[in-house]
């Protein structure tokens, strides 16, 4: 049985990148049954620039859906609310997806009972023509998620790239989408919920999307953090939830990655007393799950 699937695009202040984004559906070799663009408020011309693509593009089947500024939890919410479609796909306002993700997908779902399909993600800066995949590591443990997702998919150095998945409606439906109330790593939070439902899901190996990075490190650590320390948050809901019980023997490990991953972060950056903050915080959970590098740098961070 053939399958829809709708684009969900949340747009702040996207002026600058939206003409890529929205070729990139537009040129699809199979198009997307519904694309939606949820204006968040926005004070730049995104409004305006999806408002000429839809024209150019009759057959794109495009909607703007505006609201005032809510976050963008609150536009993928508002967004999924007015789908149809069978599936979804939620795709940052600076993504891309490459041109047969549709049809990949299509043919991935038909006739089959899943409730997500996904797979890793490109990188790119400047020219989304110009696609980097350095994330061998993070493809070869999220290719075994089926067999733990919850340990393999979230409690450990890993990320769900949110563009790379499509996910049955219903499901996101059900589990009440994004948690309005987190204002980082909502998508982190709504991939625990998810994947403690035990879903039907299938990996593929092929990149076919792919996401902006800045090459501003100062301004991605300090938006990694934020993202970081929501995730711990969030972490410590799911571990003091006595539904999850079976996992909170994972709680010293999952805590440990979380700062390291901050700590070498303040490493690369230079921060050197912003290191050895969240070094500390990872020994705090145990020294048997702190890796080798986290102490010889903590080490030599007194005499950097």
């Amino acid at each position: 049985m053939a399958v829809s699937i709708a684009v969900v695009i949340p747009v702040y202040n996207a002026a600058e990148y939206l003409d890529y984004v929205l070729e990139s559906l537009m040129t699809q070799t199979v198009m997307a049954d519904e694309i939606i663009c949820v204006d968040d408020g926005s004070t730049d011309d995104s409004a305006a620039i999806i408002e000429r693509i839809r024209e150019r593009y009759p057959e794109g089947n495009l909607r703007l859906i505006r609201q005032t500024n809510s976050g963008t939890a609150a536009a993928c919410n508002a967004g999924v609310e007015v789908v149809q479609s069978d599936y979804i796909i939620i795709l940052g306002s600076d993504d891309i997806l490459l041109p047969t993700r549709i049809e990949e997908d299509k043919r991935d779902l038909e006739n089959r009972p899943l409730d997500m399909v996904f797979g890793p993600s490109y990188t790119f800066a400047g020219d989304h023509r110009q696609l980097h995949f350095l994330k061998k590591k993070h493809e070869m443990n999220l290719a075994h998620i089926d067999k733990d997702p919850v340990v393999n998919g979230l409690l450990k150095k890993l990320h769900i790239p949110t563009n790379a998945a499509t996910l049955k409606t219903g499901v996101w439906r059900k589990l009440g989408g994004y948690d309005v109330s987190i204002a980082y790593s909502e998508d982190y939070d709504f991939w625990i919920r998810f994947f403690c439902t035990r879903p039907k899901i299938e990996y593929r190996h092929t990149p076919l999307s792919a996401y902006r990075f800045s090459a501003d490190h100062q301004s991605k650590s300090k938006h990694l953090d934020k993202k970081i320390l929501s995730r711990i948050q969030i972490a410590e809901k799911f571990f003091n939830n006595s539904a999850c019980r079976e996992y909170h023997h994972l709680k010293p490990q999952t805590l440990t990655v979380m700062y390291e991953t901050l700590a070498h972060d303040h490493w690369a950056a230079g921060n050197m007393s912003a290191y050895r903050r969240f070094a500390a915080l990872a020994f705090d959970q145990g020294l048997g799950g702190v890796q080798a590098k986290t102490i010889l740098r903590y080490l030599k961070s007194f005499f950097k």
